[in-house]
């Protein structure tokens, strides 16, 4: 079905089967953004810039939910959203309920969703999450700018150029992928890994990319076209000409997009300065132990660069980071 699917998608035939989904003329879709405070990410900045892009080419509004675990876990929080947008970073939770309840709101309520960057690196030490959408990884390479090669022909691609390169951003090391790729682009070794993809949960699409961890990626053009284009396709509102349908085009009103924003009491983004706090402590924990490992006479290249990272454990956890750092109200 999923192979059905994308042959008729591809044909610009998806309509035929997301018209329970395609929003009425003239109505904006309904978008919840999950996102995360953020420590190795500008959460802050990336929510907004995010939101700015689509309106470009969609007529979207917005709702925002950050470090929502509470609501995520026990409510079906999907309600009365055309889609969902995670951009998350919760590498270390491992709380099944909580990967159960997300997952429903898919699997089970049938709501299309976008998975961007390291959502695809949460709950990474499970085997729950992943196959939601498809792709298993748990590292990725240093930031360098990262060519992109086309996969196929796919309205989601239309105004994404062949010889596109996202600036600086990391490629996330494939380790299992069950799905139909869009972008692919290769290792530092030679090695071809999926970047960006679609799959479905029965007849609902999904959306990834693992693109979007630098600053200049999300304000990227380019970037920006390909998910609203995502967006525009999982909720059925895509032409095969990869427009908008009628009714969906960017009304052009400005910024009044982010409508509400709700978080758990005391919870902010960190924001660039908090994101300053959190590496400089991170800085002052690891730094011995790197310097152990530059200064050690018996160590050289590789010796070298495994030491530097078996010093991950000397860095604080996270939460421990976002709860130090965080903004005072």
């Amino acid at each position: 079905m999923r192979h059905v699917l994308l042959i008729l998608a591809s044909l610009g035939l998806w309509a035929m089967f997301a018209q329970g989904n395609e929003a009425s003329a003239g109505k904006p879709l309904k978008a919840l953004i999950l996102t995360s405070p953020g420590v190795y990410h500008n959460y802050q900045y990336q929510t907004h810039a995010l939101a700015r892009g689509i309106v470009k080419h969609a007529n979207v509004k917005f709702d925002v939910s950050l470090a929502e675990l509470e609501r995520w876990k026990n409510s079906d929080y999907s309600a009365g959203y055309d889609v969902l947008i995670y951009n998350i970073c919760m590498a270390d939770n491992t709380d099944r309920a909580l990967i159960a309840n997300m997952r429903r709101q898919t699997e089970t309520l049938g709501v299309p969703a976008l998975f961007i960057h390291c959502t695809m690196h949460s709950f990474r030490e499970t085997d729950l999450w992943w196959p939601l959408y498809g792709l298993k990884t748990k590292a990725h390479e240093q930031l360098r700018p990262l060519p992109q090669k086309q996969v196929q022909q796919h309205p989601i691609l239309n105004g994404v150029p062949t010889d596109w390169t996202a600036g600086n951003d990391e490629l996330y090391i494939n380790l299992e992928f069950d799905a139909e790729p869009l972008l692919v682009t290769a290792s530092e070794d030679g090695e071809s890994h999926t970047t960006t993809w679609l799959t479905y949960q029965g007849t609902t699409p999904l959306f990834g990319t693992t693109l979007g961890h630098s600053d200049e990626t999300i304000q990227d053009p380019v970037y920006q076209r390909l998910i609203a284009n995502a967006l525009l396709f999982v909720t059925g509102s895509l032409s095969g000409d990869g427009k908008p349908r009628v009714g969906l085009e960017p009304d052009g009103q400005g910024m009044d997009i982010l409508q509400n924003f709700s978080a758990p009491q005391g919870v902010r983004f960190l924001g660039e300065e908090g994101q300053d706090c959190a590496f400089r402590r991170m800085a002052m924990a690891a730094a011995p132990c790197y310097l152990g490992c530059i200064l050690n006479p018996f160590e050289w290249e590789e010796e070298t660069r495994a030491c530097k990272k078996s010093c991950e454990k000397d860095l604080p956890r996270p939460d421990e980071l976002i709860k130090f750092c965080a903004p005072q109200a």
